[in-house]
């Protein structure tokens, strides 16, 4: 169950949860509004098959990362980006992320599914969050850099999490291309070798 505004705001008095820069104005009744990064990074049409067992496969798939004050998103490109908030969590809460209802109406999603903020990603050093944008509608639609762009709900975590590894992602520019391989490697060389 996501926490309210009053939960929210404690979080961030503790320490528990860090953002970076933090406006008040973005504290809603049960999330937090984040805005859009000057940040993105395209990909890019590619005649090979991206096979997620490889190293970086999709690195030669991702455009240069670009610096801009606005995006135009043309029907189903995807594009990474990133909050401009770096955000901490503690190890008793985690959360989760969504479009503004006002950019879905539009046909724009911030996720393709990953969703999830595990509990302490960013704590140690908080780190802004990727962004997943794509767009659904049939023509263009153009983002602005520091626009409101997703809800970051809060949740605590019950029970004893245990010693569960930091995200392959904590720490890391929110633009690297995805590190599926590097993280699930020893999995991946069992499943490779078995008869």
């Amino acid at each position: 169950m996501p926490l309210g505004r009053s939960e929210i705001n404690e979080l961030i008095e503790t320490s528990q949860l860090l953002v970076t820069p933090f406006r008040s104005e973005c504290l809603r009744g049960a999330s937090l509004i984040l805005t859009l990064a000057p940040r993105f990074r395209r990909w890019k049409a590619a005649s090979d098959l991206i096979d997620i067992a490889e190293q970086v496969p999709s690195e030669a798939c991702l455009g240069p990362i670009e610096t801009a004050e606005q995006i135009d998103l043309e029907p189903g490109a995807f594009v990474l980006a990133s909050t401009a908030e770096k955000i901490g969590l503690s190890h008793s809460i985690a959360g989760q992320l969504s479009a503004l209802s006002h950019l879905a109406r539009l046909g724009v999603g911030v996720v393709s599914d990953a969703s999830f903020v595990g509990p302490g990603y960013g704590h140690a050093t908080p780190t802004n969050l990727t962004l997943e944008l794509h767009n659904r509608n049939p023509n263009p639609v153009r983002l602005r850099c520091d626009m409101p762009i997703a809800h970051l709900r809060i949740e605590r975590v019950t029970g004893e999490a245990g010693d569960v590894p930091a995200s392959i992602y904590n720490a890391q520019d929110p633009l690297v291309a995805p590190m599926y391989a590097e993280e699930w490697r020893q999995r991946l060389t069992k499943s490779d070798s078995s008869p």
